[in-house]
């Protein structure tokens, strides 16, 4: 009997959790999606010693559902390598990456703001979107952080590794669209 117990304390648990999760979206952003573009300047010093610069545009669709659960597309793309890299992520947090460089995130509501965070090997971004009182209008922020004074570093579109020596975000836009941007997809 005792499994069974604890067994139905963490089912518990996490419909609780579930419900919670849902409840955090606010129901004026209920059907829409949230569509979030950028560009980045990056300079970055290769293990080998050697600079980069890059140019890195960044896409990242958020849909809430009638229900309040998030959907995500997240995109980036160097224009002039054509290297690029996605991850979709369901309400579930489970994530499905492709190309080098891309990692899983943490996707969440906090009041009026939509704040989605990605660790790097050392280091990590946050996206934070802030809403207007009504959830009509939405700015949108991009912030790279550094653990403990350590050098960010992470691995870039091409496979290797890369501390970031300075990154530029360009062009931060955010809009709020009506319905599902994946229905057609």
């Amino acid at each position: 009997m005792k499994p069974f117990g604890f067994a139905s304390v963490i089912v518990a648990a996490l419909l609780a959790c579930a419900r919670h999760a849902a409840a955090d979206a606010p129901t004026a952003l209920y059907n829409k999606t949230v569509v979030l573009t950028w560009t980045e300047h990056r300079v970055q010093r290769a293990d080998s010693g050697e600079v980069h610069e890059s140019t890195t545009v960044s896409n990242f669709a958020i849909y809430i559902s009638t229900a309040g659960r998030l959907f995500s597309e997240f995109t980036r793309r160097n224009p002039r390598s054509g290297r690029s890299n996605s991850s979709l992520q369901g309400p579930d947090g489970a994530t499905t990456t492709s190309g080098m460089g891309a990692s899983a995130r943490s996707t969440r509501f906090e009041g009026r703001q939509l704040i989605s965070d990605s660790k790097m090997r050392s280091g990590a971004r946050r996206i934070l979107v802030e809403f207007d009182g009504g959830f009509t209008g939405c700015a949108l922020m991009v912030i790279y952080g550094k653990e403990g004074g350590a050098p960010q570093y992470h691995r870039a579109m091409d496979g290797r590794m890369y501390h970031i020596l300075s990154t530029d975000v360009i062009s931060p836009r955010c809009q709020i669209k009506a319905g599902n941007a994946f229905a057609d997809n």
